[in-house]
């Protein structure tokens, strides 16, 4: 029986409740720091502030997000505690839009598949299994904290596939420009959605072709993407200095198929890759001393500008290396089946559609006719698979799964619905509880410690360092620790420059190591400092500090310190293991 309009209406209010909270929560307490590719893509952010169209076009690091972060950012205080709610306000957004676009993808599945059960969209049963769903896969497999365009790509993702939908049953040119533009705004959001893109319109000339039909809001969808692609790609390619579909994906499929040395100071080699046309600077020939101060004036530009300095690489295909890849994938597929619980209950609800012959009937049929819901969510997860996979990448593959599980309850005929509806309940609950424990029930820890991001080492880092006088677009060199070489949200927040470094040298997983699967693989980065302060002699300590002031480092930032005297001039930063040298007489 179909429920009174205010029930539903008061359950779809407190799912909108619920949601909600819990994101502005994890919002607020679950990011402690920037990590590597946040710091890229708030750079990014900060050309779009200050209108550097080179910096904007970065072929890496798409600026669809950081336009939206520098718009949010631009309405509030302008100081790093302001700039960081103001990035938690818009992921909000950007979440809240991604729940609305996920019950939009339900309502336009029930009304293209099953019209006659469209009731089903107010039923409890669908509100609160899609509440789990999305819960899970939108702030379990992803977080709203994150400084980085995945959910928004996701929202896109679920967008483009509830407009498709729409497309189909309603056939309306309002409806594939709408669809076109979602498409085209996705590759200004990151490299990946230019296959997602051509898989819908792939999968829209598919269903054309079949049916006969649609032609003309199909060219409505290709020509609004295809305004959008052509300028960004006009835009990037200006950027790089030669025609490129972006380097997101030129770069990582070397990474990890090919096992190209990646990350950071890459100088070469091995001989199958060739050599980059312009690589950072080895300061000293026989240390890990390297310099980086231009063209960039970023926070750490080997990263943030990754696609310069990896120019000149050299690409190859392998068949033993991709499939070796995909084994990786599958391998890391698994552990992420077994560590998250939403990606479990998926699986496991897929399965109990399977365990009797009228649900089986049922999920068949619904494959059959949804192919068009299935065909981008397949493939575009097959994208990943032939490259890379992580758990961040799956929720929108995840929740359209999550969708067909359902498809044996629209069948008033079975007997069984009810069995079936209530096993559900409790695997996709039980999935969404698990996960948020699992993800985010650390983000709630400083709201009972009333501690906040403040706390962060790399904050009180960078609070010293801008105590000890050091100005924003100060030039700064740094003697690492262990911590990987793209950890500097120290030197964002105190907006100082890395033009100089010891250590950061390129990551590599040897030809012996690729085909083992534990998580020990990638070897844990020495400890530089250790090696700068314990075994080079005063000399060579003296030579590399003079090449760091001669790549116009104003001053050394050691992260941390042996139990060692330091040599002259040092002091430590107050309230952290790091130590700070200021150049005598240094020019900013």
């Amino acid at each position: 029986m179909a429920m009174k309009w205010p029930t539903w209406n008061v359950q779809l209010f407190l799912s909108w409740i619920v949601v909600g909270t819990l994101g502005i929560a994890e919002g607020i307490y679950g990011r402690p720091q920037y990590y590597g590719d946040w710091i890229s893509y708030l750079n990014v952010s900060w050309a779009v502030a200050h209108t550097d169209w080179r910096e904007i076009f970065n072929p890496f690091w798409n600026p669809g997000y950081p336009a939206l972060v520098a718009a949010a950012r631009s309405l509030g205080v302008p100081t790093p505690e302001g700039e960081w709610h103001a990035i938690t306000a818009i992921n909000w957004v950007i979440y809240l839009v991604a729940y609305a676009s996920w019950r939009g993808l339900i309502r336009n599945a029930l009304a293209l598949y099953w019209p006659d059960s469209l009731a089903l969209n107010r039923h409890p049963f669908t509100i609160w299994i899609g509440t789990c769903v999305f819960l899970g896969a939108c702030l379990g497999l992803e977080t709203v904290s994150a400084v980085c365009p995945d959910l928004l790509v996701t929202t896109f993702f679920l967008l483009g596939s509830s407009l498709l939908l729409s497309l189909i049953r309603r056939r309306s040119l309002l409806t594939a420009t709408l669809l076109g533009l979602i498409l085209g705004a996705g590759v200004w959001v990151k490299g990946v959605f230019t296959p997602f893109s051509f898989l819908f319109i792939l999968t829209l000339l598919i269903y054309c072709g079949a049916r006969r039909g649609l032609w003309r809001p199909v060219g409505a969808v290709v020509g609004t993407f295809g305004l959008l692609f052509g300028v960004y790609i006009a835009g990037i390619s200006w950027s790089y200095g030669e025609f490129t579909l972006g380097a997101s994906g030129m770069l990582n499929f070397p990474w990890h198929v090919n096992e190209l040395p990646h990350f950071s100071n890459w100088q070469g080699g091995p001989e199958q890759f060739g050599r980059p046309l312009h690589p950072t600077t080895q300061l000293i020939a026989d240390l890990p001393a390297f310099g980086f101060g231009t063209p960039f004036r970023t926070t750490y530009p080997p990263y943030n500008d990754v696609a310069y300095w990896y120019k000149g690489f050299r690409h190859f295909f392998s068949l033993k290396l991709e499939l070796m890849a995909i084994v990786r994938c599958v391998w890391n597929l698994l552990q992420i089946l077994k560590l998250n619980p939403i990606v479990l209950g998926v699986a496991v609800a897929f399965l109990l559609s399977l365990v009797r012959q009228p649900w089986r009937a049922s999920l068949g049929r619904t494959i059959v006719r949804a192919w068009p819901l299935l065909l981008p969510t397949v493939a575009g997860f097959g994208t990943y698979m032939l490259v890379h996979v992580e758990e961040r990448y799956l929720s929108p593959f995840i929740m359209v799964i999550a969708l067909l599980t359902w498809a044996p309850l629209l069948d008033m005929t079975l007997h069984s619905r009810r069995l079936l509806a209530t096993a559900l309940v409790i695997i996709y609950g039980a999935g969404m509880v698990g996960q948020l424990v699992l993800t985010n029930a650390a983000s709630l820890k400083p709201v009972f410690r009333q501690s906040d991001y403040h706390d962060d080492p790399h904050w009180r880092i960078a609070s010293a360092l801008t105590a000890s006088g050091l100005q924003p677009g100060d030039a700064v060199a740094v003697i690492r620790d262990t911590r990987p070489t793209v950890r500097v949200s120290w030197a964002y927040v105190s907006r100082l420059r890395i033009v100089a470094e010891f250590g950061g040298l390129p990551y590599r997983i040897e030809p012996q190591d690729r085909t083992r699967f534990d998580e020990n693989v990638e070897p844990i980065h020495p400890d530089y400092s250790e090696v700068f302060w314990t075994q080079l002699t005063p000399q060579r300590r003296d030579e590399v500090m003079k090449a760091f002031a001669q790549s116009g480092a104003r001053a050394v930032v050691s992260l941390s310190m042996p139990n060692v005297l330091p040599d002259p001039g040092w002091v430590p930063l107050k309230g952290t293991p790091a130590w700070l040298y200021v150049f005598p007489n240094a020019a900013r």
